[in-house]
């Protein structure tokens, strides 16, 4: 099997992606505070929930805008608990995961620009806003103790 460029950076995405939820998950149970371990907790069974049931070429299901849809709805309420700012731009890149759903099924929404969006802010901005909370979590803890 020849391995193209595009295949190559599509493995790098997919599976990079569950090295990065498995890494940023792992680290916030370690070093976060409460607020990043519920996220990291929403994240990451929203994650493996969605790799259980997703069908590969077949674009999105109901069932995964079900779950991006619950997603928005937990980080949402989290913004509303902790009112950590980390958790309102996650909030935001799930709700921008969302609206990609939606683009594609009632536009001429690309398969390819639809799993690139989805992709994007559904996972690999969703993780950069955990691991801002832990930064800024542990850049707390480090000031209190000092």
């Amino acid at each position: 099997m020849k391995i193209t460029v595009l295949y190559a950076l599509w493995l790098v995405w997919i599976y990079g992606g569950y090295i990065a939820v498995v890494g940023c998950c792992a680290w916030a149970f370690r070093s976060g505070g409460v607020t990043e371990r519920l996220g990291a907790a929403i994240i990451g069974i929203g994650w493996m929930v969605t790799g259980m049931l997703a069908q590969r070429g077949q674009g999105p299901g109901a069932d995964i805008v079900a779950i991006d849809v619950t997603v928005l709805i937990l980080l949402v309420a989290l913004v509303l608990k902790s009112r950590r700012l980390w958790t309102f731009f996650a909030a935001a890149c799930m709700l921008n995961a969302v609206f990609a759903h939606i683009a594609h099924q009632v536009t001429a929404f690309g398969i390819y620009s639809y799993s690139t969006a989805a992709g994007f802010w559904g996972g690999w901005a969703l993780l950069a806003c955990l691991a801002g909370g832990i930064i800024g979590h542990q850049r707390a803890e480090k000031r209190r103790l000092s």
